[in-house]
């Protein structure tokens, strides 16, 4: 536990706030009432020094009774404090959950997967039509909008949209 001392953080008493003075006066406390609600010294502290700086920017004229005044605010301010901890350890994942996160990289069955599947998927582009599969490779791989696939191979849009669609199935079909 730490020594309580009486010296003021904020320059000595009779600094005319009543509040301050009472949370100077009754520092032991305070730290006792957020040292019980976060369970560590150091951060008693802290919420103290918080809570002392609070209360030297506020006016108190409306407060009746400081000293139960400040042991609600060092309170409600380690309460803060805790709730904000307790999120941020349900964001952090611990250390043996690791190992069940998805792999980066694909394993090797599903690389040769892949593979296969797009050797067979070149395999049936390559017996289509010429104009058909320009049109399939131009549009799904080359990333060319179908009126400018048209354009360039002199046939309506249409046309196009009908030539992907049919090297797509033939490409279906085969898997």
């Amino acid at each position: 536990m730490d020594k309580c001392e009486g010296a003021c953080p904020v320059g000595g008493g009779g600094s005319g706030n009543a509040l301050v003075e009472a949370m100077v006066g009754n520092r032991c406390r305070l730290l006792a009432i957020a040292r019980k609600v976060l369970k560590a010294g150091h951060d008693a502290e802290d919420i103290f020094h918080d809570a002392v700086l609070k209360a030297c920017d506020m006016a108190d004229q409306c407060i009746e009774r400081p000293e139960n005044y400040a042991c609600r605010m060092v309170r409600n301010l380690a309460l803060d404090e805790a709730r904000k901890r307790c999120r941020l350890a349900k964001i952090r994942q611990p250390v043996e959950e690791i190992e069940m996160l998805p792999e980066w990289a694909p394993d090797a069955q599903r690389h040769v997967e892949a593979r296969q599947t797009l050797a067979v998927v070149m395999r049936t582009i390559d017996g289509l039509p010429k104009r058909t599969r320009d049109a399939f490779v131009r549009h799904r791989i080359d990333g060319v909008q179908q009126k400018d696939v048209a354009r360039s191979l002199g046939v309506s849009p249409t046309l196009v949209n009908f030539m992907i669609r049919d090297a797509h199935s033939a490409a279906m079909a085969e898997m």
